[in-house]
């Protein structure tokens, strides 16, 4: 066993590594590795020996499968995995120390029959006389989960039929899995699966469709009381701890997080978790909504404590918008739901919280225009205010980027120049693409959703503009990593600059700016302009990375050749004025040889 057991020192500790060896016939599906390793650092001593031996069965049946053809996994999904069991012994550890290890059997059983209480209560509500109730407010969950991913789907057509359907078989097969980490536990802790399907998916995927009264009772084996020694941990120190559990979390989230969560501690002070009652959450709902924005920058506002700025009477002018409210409420949802599911608190007070929009999501955001589109790249504006030279590409290449591949604004300011590379297509031909990935060893790049990760042909005419003349020449530059160097990372993106210069600048110069357009604008009028074309939505959704609304889909649906994406979508990007005559986006084309020096 010491072989797959390695040990690092960092002057004041030791802790150990689990080894992987890689079989000799599966190294050349895993980039020639021979070995990879997985931390061990916050389990017991007592129980590394024990755990290795489990996640070396795991690995061998892995590499049986893969070897078989049985599973298609990368080594991140071997590795994302194996740290599903070394959580689930840390989670022991954590109730070791705690002394909620204990296993009762009378408990377990009680456990169980709730479990089934449950379940039947809700087979009786999906079955039952009132399940147009029940659907709607399914259908409250659903929307706010598409919205989050980007989707919009007519809720009378019968992809969103099958989606609630396959939602609901979810929640059912939910109750599967509960029992049997009960038997096998001890414990009523639905945490080590729940946590790892929503990091998958990047959502929620099982929020209560109920409040507490509706359901029975459910609680954690070995409860006692409703202030246990957990549920009587601080608000601060269990903010702490929640952030600590989110990997590469972003320091913009953070901190909007922690934002959201002051709200608490200074209505309240630092109170205990399970003190947090659907009555506190409604007094902070209506605090939250008559909140002003810019608290720390306005100089009417910075000042003044919580409780003076609630005796205030805010003009409306001044009060955060309806999206931020709803953001501030969803982060207090989902700590909440990490304070259920860790044992500092019975329920969760802010589900529903939510305030629903009244317009529509499509009109959030406007288009651009093709007359606006001819104003924004001419050539007698758009030279002359991107003013190109060392050091201020970003300005001349990121919205032509955008205007021809409908990509988010940080994915194209965090690009490395190897993320644009050739790929082969169906004819073996190779194509330029922009690959747009997650990269572990790349903190900034970081991904929306999972279904953002996708490869985006190179549009022609972007070629046509030398894109790929420049790429070659920034690769001249061996110290250079990244296209747009010249950004600076802060809170978590690359795009500020671009953002102002686009949105505070150009835009009011040319006099085209709304409240309702922006840079993003680029990425609706894509998919809009191939909208109108007849492009179907599953093709579009790939191109710009959206989910395609469709569970089967996106677990198991293999990403389109590029060529695919090229031929349906790409070259289908063709601005037209309303003289019916193109854009004339030749006319930027500049000489990057005179200007990369």
């Amino acid at each position: 066993m010491s072989k797959y057991i390695s040990n690092l020192s960092n002057k004041s500790y030791k802790y150990s590594y689990f080894r992987v060896f890689i079989p000799t016939d599966l190294q050349t599906r895993f980039g020639g590795k021979d070995d990879f390793r997985l931390s061990l650092r916050y389990v017991r001593k007592e129980d590394t020996q024990i755990l290795c031996l489990k996640l070396k069965q795991i690995t061998d049946l892995l590499f049986t499968e893969i070897r078989k053809g049985m599973k298609s996994l990368s080594l991140d999904d071997i590795k994302e995995i194996l740290r599903i069991e070394v959580r689930k012994q840390i989670k022991h550890t954590q109730h070791y120390y705690l002394g909620t290890n204990v296993f009762d059997e009378e408990q377990t059983i009680q456990s169980l029959e709730i479990v089934s209480s449950r379940e039947t209560k809700m087979k009786e509500e999906l079955y039952g006389e009132n399940i147009k109730e029940y659907e709607k407010e399914l259908d409250k969950k659903l929307d706010g989960i598409l919205s989050s991913l980007d989707i919009e789907i007519e809720t009378n057509s019968i992809n969103y039929k099958n989606l609630r359907r396959q939602f609901i078989q979810l929640y059912l097969l939910r109750f599967d899995w509960i029992r049997t980490l009960i038997k096998e536990t001890g414990k009523f802790d639905e945490d080590s699966f729940r946590r790892e399907v929503d990091k998958k998916l990047g959502i929620s995927l099982f929020p209560d469709l109920q409040t507490q009264t509706d359901l029975p009772q459910s609680h954690s084996v070995g409860s006692t009381t409703p202030h246990n020694s957990l549920q009587s941990t601080p608000l601060s120190k269990g903010l702490d701890l929640f952030i600590g559990e989110k990997e590469d979390i972003r320091d913009k989230t953070e901190d909007e997080i922690r934002n959201s969560v002051k709200f608490l501690t200074e209505c309240f002070g630092d109170i205990p978790i399970g003190d947090i009652t659907k009555q506190k959450s409604n007094i902070i709902k209506s605090h939250i909504k008559n909140f002003p924005k810019n608290r720390t920058k306005n100089p009417k506002y910075r000042d003044k404590d919580f409780h003076s700025l609630m005796k205030m009477e805010i003009p409306q002018k001044d009060i955060i918008h309806l999206t931020t409210i709803n953001k501030h409420l969803g982060h207090l949802s989902s700590f909440m739901i990490w304070s259920v599911n860790n044992g500092y608190c019975n329920t969760n007070p802010f589900t529903g919280m939510k305030i629903k929009q009244k317009k529509s999501v499509r009109d959030e955001r406007d288009r651009f225009t093709e007359q606006e589109l001819k104003e924004i790249f001419s050539k007698q504006n758009y030279l002359h205010y991107t003013k190109v030279e060392k050091d201020s590409y970003y300005r001349y290449w990121v919205p032509l980027i955008g205007v021809f591949t409908g990509m988010r604004e940080n994915e194209i300011c965090s690009l490395y120049l190897d993320n644009v590379r050739e790929i082969s297509g169906n004819q073996r031909s190779k194509r330029w693409c922009f690959d747009i990935l997650a990269e572990p060893n790349r903190p900034d790049k970081r991904l929306k959703t999972q279904s953002s990760r996708r490869i985006v042909p190179i549009h022609d005419t972007l070629l046509d503009l030398g894109f790929i003349d420049f790429i070659n020449l920034l690769k001249k530059d061996t110290k250079r990593k990244r296209v747009f160097e010249e950004l600076d990372y802060r809170e978590g993106t690359y795009g500020r600059s671009i953002s102002r210069f686009w949105n505070n600048r150009y835009l009011p110069l040319l006099g085209i700016k709304t409240d309702k357009n922006g840079f993003h604008s680029f990425r609706h009028s894509v998919i809009d302009h191939l909208k109108q074309l007849g492009v179907e939505p599953h093709f579009i959704n790939e191109l710009v990375g959206h989910s395609q609304g469709n569970i089967d889909l996106d677990r198991y649906g293999k990403r389109y050749n590029p060529d695919i994406i090229y031929n349906k979508c790409v070259k289908r990007i063709v601005y037209q004025t309303s003289q019916k005559r193109g854009i004339d986006f030749l006319s930027l084309k500049l000489d990057w040889k005179k200007i990369i020096v």
